[in-house]
């Protein structure tokens, strides 16, 4: 993997932040790019709301309404899922005496429709070459966007990943050091990333089939490897706000985790490949055996046992629910199965 690569030509950018039920988090987050060192002018917002029940929308209800007109070229099964386009000049309201310049903002509702879709319609109504890959709680420092732009020329070939930092603190985020989970060694990771738009639509954009959490940047950078394209790790800086344990409903956590196990078996479906066995763990039965038995009728859901062993249960929770979504996947992928093997799934290529 190349660490390095010149600074190019200045393009102009989009940035892709698909939301869901942040509202309070998104408004804080936004306040970041307002607060961005590079010119206003060369870049723009492209926030989607995945079907939110918590009045995310209220947020840009100042921003001017658009209609499909049909002279966008969106493809008709994006437009039957949008519900809502605004767009103009954007300013969330300010917590600190810093000053909030405003950016530009197109805000898109669409029905609930899972991240690979939500980023997909952003990276086609995005009207830059170049898409830089954000998330709704991840704050971003002040040269994020310049960083990005800086790092491209219009012709190249390249993934530009910056690096996350998971915080505590939602008050303040940007306090936080660098840790050893912080290490990411993806070749595509849409938490802090960039790349120019003809290559993310040539790879195919994300795969729609992953319906729940987890996995599809995975997928995609794979596709981007195999067109030829380069990743590349630079010092640019996002923080991702990681609430502390005691605020987390350990219910969430497994269902999320749960989530992320059944898209790991369709990723390694798509990529029958040794290291997306090894990487997702799918295959790792004595560790399933363990944690299967650890969490035997998932005892462990329990608020009041939880506050008693809050670090080791949470890790349980996370490989409980992570592993009761691989044994879902493969079932619905007919996974280990005998007609799996006729189909090819489970044989490494």
């Amino acid at each position: 993997m190349v660490t390095e690569t010149a600074p190019g030509r200045i393009m102009n950018a989009s940035l892709v932040i698909p939301t869901h039920n942040r509202r309070d988090t998104l408004t804080r987050v936004l306040a970041t790019y307002c607060r961005q060192d590079h010119r206003r002018s060369d870049f723009e917002l492209t926030v989607v709301d995945d079907g939110s029940i918590d009045d995310t929308s209220s947020l840009f209800e100042s921003l001017e309404k658009k209609e499909l007109d049909g002279s966008e070229q969106i493809p008709e099964k994006y437009r039957n899922c949008i519900l809502l386009i605004r767009q103009g000049w954007y300013s969330p309201p300010s917590r600190s005496s810093h000053a909030l310049q405003p950016v530009f903002l197109r805000f898109t509702r669409i029905v609930k429709s899972g991240r690979s879709v939500a980023r997909n319609i952003g990276i086609i109504l995005s009207s830059n070459p170049l898409i830089v890959f954000a998330d709704d709680d991840i704050f971003v420092e002040c040269s994020f966007v310049k960083k990005h732009v800086e790092s491209h020329s219009p012709d190249d070939r390249t993934v530009v990943m910056g690096r996350v930092i998971h915080t505590r603190s939602i008050e303040n985020p940007f306090a936080a050091g660098w840790k050893l989970k912080d290490i990411n060694a993806a070749f595509l990771a849409t938490g802090n990333a960039s790349v120019l738009k003809t290559h993310l639509i040539d790879a195919g954009l994300f795969d729609e089939g992953y319906s729940v959490y987890g996995w599809e940047d995975f997928d995609l950078g794979v596709h981007l490897k195999e067109k030829g394209i380069i990743s590349v790790k630079k010092r640019i800086y996002g923080y991702h706000y990681d609430p502390p344990d005691h605020s987390l409903e350990p219910e969430r956590v497994y269902e999320k985790e749960r989530e992320r196990g059944f898209s790991a078996v369709y990723f390694y479906k798509n990529h029958p490949l040794p290291w997306v066995r090894r990487f997702t763990l799918i295959n790792n039965r004595p560790l399933q055996a363990a944690v299967r038995i650890l969490g035997c009728r998932n005892w462990f859901l329990s608020k009041s046992k939880i506050s008693a062993f809050r670090g080791i249960l949470r890790l349980l929770i996370r490989y409980k629910g992570y592993f009761d979504g691989v044994r879902d996947g493969k079932r619905h992928y007919m996974i280990d199965r005998p007609s799996s093997r006729k189909m090819g799934l489970i044989k490494d290529r």
